[in-house]
């Protein structure tokens, strides 16, 4: 497990908030991209552009790279700091979390309620919310949900059609693209939250029936 230590404070030479991508110029963020396509051949980075894109690449030892910021980023909340430590090391505990915080000079003691306890409710929250990750072919599902009855497709084009229709009618519709994978538990949590509501499956060979 990586752990945290200490970062002596050598003092910024340039403006807090100016970490820039140094190809393109854009605004960076010390996160990780949303989205790594060497995934599993090379190591996420620990920074990206404001979009959320890996940083302009660069030539590295092994070939191409993401370029590394430059700059000063700008100052953290604690709450974006912790999530930002648990995106590039999820392994750390809640201990390894405040030491970072106190070595990066955060006051945790302005913290309302016991850091551990603080901290702790954050990494749940963190991971409760984080993104699932699926794989690229795992084919996507559309969800119209209007008034009392949600529909699922398989089309795109059949989707957008029953949406339009609602909002033509008036009916305050929504729309939902979920992953194959991931659609069963939905659908059924939906079922647990709502007892009333109707599933229609468009879908071949899937009972097209209220549910």
């Amino acid at each position: 497990m990586t752990t945290p230590h200490h970062h002596p404070d050598h003092g910024p030479t340039l403006a807090p908030g100016s970490l820039r991508c140094p190809e393109c110029g854009e605004l960076a963020r010390l996160m990780p991209p949303r989205e790594w396509p060497l995934a599993g051949f090379a190591a996420r980075p620990g920074a990206s552009h404001a979009d959320g894109t890996p940083l302009c690449p660069v030539p590295g030892p092994n070939g191409s790279q993401p370029a590394e910021p430059v700059g000063v980023p700008g100052r953290l909340t604690m709450w974006q700091a912790v999530r930002q430590s648990w995106l590039i090391h999820p392994d750390w505990t809640v201990s390894d979390h405040l030491d970072w915080l106190d070595d990066e000079c955060y006051d945790t003691d302005e913290l309302a309620g016991d850091p551990a306890e603080v901290v702790g409710r954050w990494l749940a929250e963190h991971r409760r919310t984080a993104p699932l990750s699926l794989p690229a072919d795992d084919p996507r599902v559309y969800v119209i949900a209007g008034g009392d009855t949600v529909t699922v497709f398989d089309n795109l084009d059949n989707a957008e059609v029953h949406l339009a229709a609602l909002e033509a009618a008036g009916v305050a519709a929504e729309a939902y693209t979920l992953s194959a994978t991931h659609e069963d538990a939905s659908l059924r949590l939906l079922r647990v939250v709502n007892p009333g509501l109707v599933i229609r499956d468009t879908r071949p060979g899937h009972d097209s029936g209220p549910s």
